[in-house]
């Protein structure tokens, strides 16, 4: 249950992060939009109103764009990533509120003595401005709302106080609109939702998958298929730069015997202490796979034979010193190893000749490394 709620909490980080996303992309042309329908007003009431009252509101329309411009062009060059992308849905959230107030109050104060037709111009604009907001920011419904609420309510307020029918009736036209459009937004913003959880839920599968398809289930270490292409993959690299590669093969001596005397569950348990000790004694860079029941390879890259005896002399003697524990039981085991370097880059070759080291070492006594010659 654990694991199920801490994916759901992933995929709604993951969606609003998403979602946040596309608003900072989309964003870019409601700011020059905004700036446009500003100089235009301002043209409209240019001999209706007291001219400083227009400079001081459009000056602070353009503050407050550039402010919102600043923080765009800064999110774009920072490139945030992931659920870092989070960290900019306060300063979004902030700076948009900040210029819905400004619009909705600010035109209500400049238009409140006018006559009733510059009302209704104003009244106008400002729906569709908040139509606008409706398209943009839909993406994530609580901003939506507010910017429509910021811009809306306070000239609905006060066009219900005017002594006049049609400004009564354009008030609960406008209130009907927003009751729609706030209706609309949660649709639009659960489907919305629900597609990009879906987008990162079939996306995890996919890795799921992928990860099943590559990873031993028992071990985590990879499975034949995967250390065969990862193997590869060096090794053509490996070649193209002249590169030494070696390969390690080694299994566990007499492990039928560690099932019969201590059971499947130990057998299983002695695996994952050998696993443990091989990713302690190699490199990040070297590939290790199960590759059989018992048997492991280990793909070791720049490293020539001579320095691959050595740390197969070394996961021996580590292996053979650590005993496996089982409750309060425990028991030794042992491994054989073989060893062997391909200058023609063949991975098949390079891990037959290391297997047949390997069971040379076994006939010559087991907990043995032999080297290919």
């Amino acid at each position: 249950m654990q694991y199920k709620i801490n994916n759901q909490n992933y995929h709604d980080e993951s969606v609003q992060a998403d979602k946040l996303q596309l608003l900072y992309r989309q964003s870019y042309p409601a700011v020059f939009f905004s700036l446009i329908v500003a100089f235009l007003y301002v043209n409209i009431l240019w001999d209706q109103v007291n001219n400083k009252s227009l400079f001081i509101w459009l000056g602070i329309v353009i503050v407050a764009s550039l402010v919102r411009l600043f923080i765009f062009v800064t999110y774009r060059r920072q490139s945030p990533e992931g659920k870092n992308i989070l960290k900019w849905e306060k300063p979004y959230y902030i700076s948009l509120a900040v210029s819905s107030i400004i619009w909705g109050i600010g035109l209500v104060y400049l238009s409140y003595n006018l006559p009733f037709v510059y009302q209704v111009i104003t009244y106008f604009l400002l729906v569709g401005m908040a139509g606008s907001a409706l398209t943009v920011y839909s993406a994530l419904r609580y901003l939506s709302i507010t910017t429509v609420a910021f811009i809306l309510v306070p000239i609905t307020v006060r066009f219900l106080f005017l002594e006049q029918d049609a400004a009564l009736m354009m008030s609960f036209a406008v209130i009907v609109f927003m009751v729609s459009a706030f209706r609309a937004t949660r649709v639009l913003s659960d489907t919305l939702h629900n597609n990009y959880m879906l987008t990162h839920a079939l996306s995890r599968a996919n890795e799921e998958a992928e990860k099943l398809a590559s990873t031993d289930m028992l071990t985590g270490l990879n499975n034949r298929r995967a250390f065969t292409d990862l193997s590869n993959i060096q090794i053509e690299y490996c070649k193209r730069y002249g590169n030494p590669v070696t390969a390690i093969t080694l299994d566990v001596d007499h492990f039928k015997n560690i099932n019969d005397k201590y059971g499947h569950a130990a057998g299983d348990t002695a695996l994952q202490h050998l696993t443990e000790i091989l990713q302690t004694i190699t490199r990040s860079s070297d590939i290790i796979g199960r590759i059989g029941g018992e048997e492991f390879a280990i793909l070791l890259i720049n490293t020539h034979v001579d320095e691959a005896v050595l740390v197969a002399e070394k996961l021996r003697n580590w292996i053979a010193d650590h005993p496996v524990h089982i409750g309060e039981d425990c028991f030794s085991m042992t491994v054989s190893i073989g060893v062997a370097s391909d200058n023609n880059y063949n991975l098949e070759l390079l891990v037959n000749l290391a297997d047949k080291a390997m069971y040379k070492a076994k006939q010559a006594g087991r907990n043995k490394v032999i080297c290919s010659e």
